[in-house]
């Protein structure tokens, strides 16, 4: 017989123990939800509690509560820094769906599983360098001596440098160059899985390749392609590097407005009120269009 002093020491079952602390996701869940609500959600308080302050003289957070920052936020000045900032987005967010769209669907459709390894590396190499890198390489690229104008003049296309850089169309196309692999990877991830039976069928029924692209492929790839377009569009009404030093001081953006508040004026009110009646726009315009999206997804045929 075990005495009963052993009987009580005894360790108690493992099972039990972990039964007491749980399951080992909750831990997992608990520091996830941490890191959110520590990182993100009081930030994210502190900045709207901050855009109904004002500005002291000395550039300091003086805590008398007011809307006055939304009601300067939305002076005709800065609604035209807002609308070119819109109206640049989306044409960043249109060309990047027309040039990745042919990019992805040869990768997905067409090209061999060894072809495809290696345009998708092609794709992804950017990401291997700094993005700030990227947009200097740009500002080399289209200054008055640089690669465009050169070759330019030596086709004898034109007799004298163009002036690209600092211009709406030095931003647009940095734009475009840094959020193209944002719209070819969604789009590519859903094309892959695309029920090759159905273009299949649809030959077998008479339809030819344009055809069924429009009547198959498209409608199956709207989600892809909405989700290229959130993941450009956002980042794109939003972008400060590019703006700064492809643009110039006549191309100013939202992003820029924000950052000259924080970083050189130092009114964190105001720049916060920017910051959140953006995020509001952005988000019913989201909705918008995901609800468009939707809309269009059922009517297709």
């Amino acid at each position: 017989m075990v005495p009963a002093a052993r009987v009580q020491s005894a360790p108690p079952d493992s099972r039990s123990r972990r039964g007491r602390r749980g399951p080992p996701w909750r831990a997992l869940v608990g520091g996830s939800l941490f890191w959110l609500v520590g990182f993100f959600l009081l930030p994210l308080i502190y900045l709207l509690a901050v855009s109904f302050a004002e500005r002291s003289p000395y550039g300091t957070i003086q805590w008398v509560l007011g809307i006055g920052n939304y009601v300067r936020a939305f002076q005709r000045l800065y609604l035209e820094i807002y609308w070119r900032s819109f109206w640049m987005a989306a044409l960043v967010t249109v060309a990047t769906a027309v040039l990745a769209y042919p990019v992805a669907y040869t990768i997905a459709l067409v090209v061999s599983a060894r072809w495809r390894s290696a345009l998708l590396l092609l794709v992804i190499i950017p990401f291997w360098t700094s993005f700030l890198i990227r947009t200097y390489a740009w500002m080399v690229i289209l200054r008055t001596e640089g690669l465009v104008n050169n070759v330019l003049v030596a086709l004898h296309l034109i007799h004298e440098p163009l002036r690209l850089l600092y211009t709406p169309f030095a931003v647009f196309i940095g734009l475009v160059y840094g959020e193209l692999p944002y719209m070819i990877l969604p789009l590519y991830a859903v094309l892959q899985k695309l029920d090759r039976s159905l273009l299949e069928a649809a030959a077998d029924l008479g339809a030819g390749r344009w055809r069924a692209f429009w009547r198959v492929t498209l409608p199956l790839s709207v989600p892809g392609l909405v989700a290229g377009c959130v993941l450009v569009f956002i980042p794109s009404i939003g972008s400060f590097i590019t703006p700064d030093l492809l643009g110039g001081v006549k191309t100013i953006m939202v992003g820029n407005l924000i950052q000259n508040q924080f970083a050189a004026v130092r009114d964190q009110p105001f720049g916060s009120a920017v910051a959140f009646a953006l995020t509001f726009v952005v988000l019913a315009l989201l909705m918008a269009s995901l609800r468009s999206a939707a809309r269009l997804t059922k009517e297709m045929p």
